[in-house]
């Protein structure tokens, strides 16, 4: 038998965690600027991989609004009612999210199509008047905030293009010093 006296009581675990937690909040590279670098950088990822223009913009936006939209008004409910089976309840909510995200993403691809078609010939217009106006007002100061100031990397294109010379250089280097003289 343990003496009880040796443990930490649980309070006093409960108050090493909040005081951890405490610190975690107001430290200068703590939990808040962590998670909000995370966002930061699935936006980028998004930004880059859709081209890095009004598209990419509407892509994030669109899959945002309907993802936030989906948690709100059905995700919330589904697991507020679960009950009867617990375990299996979680698996359906699993399976449903998965496949909402998922017909999410497929709509988020359609944005454009979705503005054109809104509130016929205003959709029109403001899909015309995006297209005309962002990259005069938007582009910039969007990728200076992603970007943290700094230019966007080059496309994948060019970084395929300088890996591929390196290889080449590399394999040649190589057969070169494999071939007699």
């Amino acid at each position: 038998m343990t003496d009880e006296g040796d443990k930490p009581r649980l309070a006093d675990r409960l108050k090493a965690a909040g005081q951890r937690g405490r610190v975690e909040l107001t430290r200068e590279d703590g939990l808040p600027r962590k998670a909000g670098g995370a966002g930061k950088r699935w936006i980028r990822g998004l930004w880059e991989v859709r081209g890095g223009g009004l598209y990419a913009l509407g892509f994030i936006v669109t899959f945002l609004y309907l993802e936030i939209r989906e948690f709100l008004l059905d995700d919330i409910p589904q697991l507020y009612n679960l009950s009867g089976d617990f375990v299996g309840g979680l698996i359906s909510f699993a399976i449903d999210f998965f496949i909402d995200t998922l017909m999410n993403t497929i709509a988020a691809f359609m944005w454009p199509y979705y503005l054109a078609t809104w509130e016929s010939p205003f959709g029109v217009i403001l899909l015309v008047a995006a297209f005309l106006l962002f990259p005069m007002f938007v582009k910039e100061p969007l990728e200076h905030w992603l970007f943290d100031g700094k230019p966007p990397e080059p496309e994948k294109k060019e970084k395929d293009k300088k890996v591929k010379q390196k290889d080449d250089k590399r394999s040649a280097d190589g057969a070169s010093k494999r071939q007699p003289d």
